[in-house]
């Protein structure tokens, strides 16, 4: 993992960073399923459970990586507390995207469906370009030389688009039926966008890099 890379792969830490995988594994799965719940006529009871059952889990990583961590920060002495500070730092942006995909999940379970809308191709387009964030951030955090600029660059695009989709809703004149469903969609789709990019320039790069980034939690 790239963690492991940058900061040498014997500190103790490396199941945590296996721990951080499946995370995102299982928020980009409950990604999927909560923006397959908006296009679906069927009975989404069985998915929303799933996407509960599996932010259930990340919420169980999350405390199991931060009790991992405190028991290693006691054994060390603390000589890698920005490695320490990263991980903390990334398995909460992951615990966000968890809830992120349980608001878009709320959308449907309100009776939000964007199947028969006018605007199902930006729909479709956007859902993809988010399911692909998080296949290359998933590549990325892989493999021991990440190229971060084209990650980096799709990422802040989705996040700025995504700003302007829900801006220009606010001063729609549709119906509110038809614009706050949206705006609500799309701020949760650049919260996504956020701490996925946010998680893997952490992983590479340390708490440092964030710094550099506006990143909409």
């Amino acid at each position: 993992m790239v963690l492991n890379f940058f900061r040498g792969a014997d500190d103790g830490l490396t199941q945590i960073d296996s721990q951080v995988a499946v995370m995102l594994a299982s928020c980009r799965h409950s990604y999927d399923l909560a923006m397959g719940a908006l296009v679906t006529d069927g009975d989404i009871a069985p998915v929303a459970k799933e996407v509960r059952d599996t932010d259930q889990t990340i919420n169980g990583i999350e405390e199991e990586v931060r009790r991992e961590l405190i028991v290693h920060t006691a054994v060390t002495g603390g000589v890698d507390v920005g490695a320490v500070l990263a991980l903390l730092l990334i398995v909460k942006k992951l615990e966000r995207v968890g809830d992120q995909a349980k608001n878009i999940l709320n959308l449907a379970e309100e009776g939000v469906r964007m199947g028969d809308a006018d605007d199902y191709d930006r729909f479709v387009a956007y859902r993809t370009r988010m399911s692909t964030l998080f296949a290359d951030a998933q590549r990325l955090l892989a493999q021991h030389e990440p190229v971060l600029d084209d990650f980096i660059r799709e990422g802040t695009a989705l996040m700025d688009e995504c700003e302007t989709i829900v801006l220009g809703l606010l001063h729609d004149d549709s119906p509110a039926s038809y614009a706050v469903p949206r705006a609500m969609l799309f701020r949760y789709l650049k919260r996504t966008a956020a701490n996925v990019l946010g998680t893997v320039v952490t992983t590479a790069e340390g708490v440092d890099r964030i710094g550099d980034q506006d990143l909409d939690e």
